[in-house]
């Protein structure tokens, strides 16, 4: 699995790098561009990137005035965001906060983009499978989204809200699309599908008031300007 996610990587890279030469902005030499240039099925990828900016950028705006504003990175698919999330709604009710006060902002990318997603389109293209994250309940790869609305057992605490909870409390969740457009070549070239098909499934998959990014770490660059704070929470 940990060869599986460094080939992901490298992949990701190479298209923020076709990305760059596509706007015209990169300084790469002339034989790296022929060679990114090659790669045409990477262009769909890189195509309307600017997508959901404005939205999301006043609603970053708005979470900075809140009181006490956090972000959860959530970079891979392990549920420490969610936890995190509950926990500071908690600590800060009884240390004088109440959570319609508080700012938390949690950024879904890279392998986090799957709990964006609903049952259907996780079950549809194998997702849980695709990223190498089992349902904690049956141990097996995930055919559904364990964290929207959660079932008995699915967080190692009881009573913890997933995200549909966690927006009635509050937070806001924003997804980056450089994920789902990339993700979507990669799971359209694994099932021999189209990719803008399978893209488009992944937007209309989208759980209910989760925002888009142009790309995840587009949103973390807004973070210090507003004044929230950053939390890694790719680990425990």
């Amino acid at each position: 699995m940990k060869e599986d996610i460094k080939q992901s990587r490298r992949n990701f890279i190479g298209l923020v790098a076709t990305g760059a030469v596509a706007s015209g902005l990169s300084l790469l030499p002339n034989s790296l561009q022929a060679k990114i240039n090659k790669d045409a099925s990477s262009g769909f990828a890189m195509s309307n990137m600017g997508a959901g900016g404005a939205e999301l950028d006043e609603e970053i705006k708005k979470i900075g005035k809140k009181k006490h504003p956090v972000s959860y990175d959530i970079s891979q698919a392990i549920p420490w965001g969610f936890i995190w999330s509950n926990v500071y709604y908690m600590t800060n009710a009884e240390t004088g906060t109440p959570g319609e006060q508080l700012g938390v902002f949690n950024v879904l990318r890279h392998h986090g983009m799957i709990f964006a997603l609903n049952n259907e389109t996780i079950s549809k293209y194998k997702l849980g499978e695709f990223f190498g994250y089992n349902d904690p309940v049956t141990k097996q790869p995930a055919v559904k989204n364990p964290y929207y609305i959660p079932e008995d057992g699915v967080f190692p605490l009881p009573g913890l809200a997933g995200i549909k909870g966690l927006q009635d409390q509050g937070a806001v969740f924003c997804v980056c699309d450089m994920a789902r457009k990339v993700n979507a070549m990669f799971v359209a070239q694994k099932m021999g599908l189209k990719q803008e098909e399978v893209y488009q499934d992944f937007v209309s998959g989208t759980l209910p008031g989760i925002l888009p990014a142009p790309s995840g770490v587009w949103a973390l660059g807004r973070l210090a300007e507003n004044k929230i704070a950053y939390i890694d929470s790719s680990l425990g």
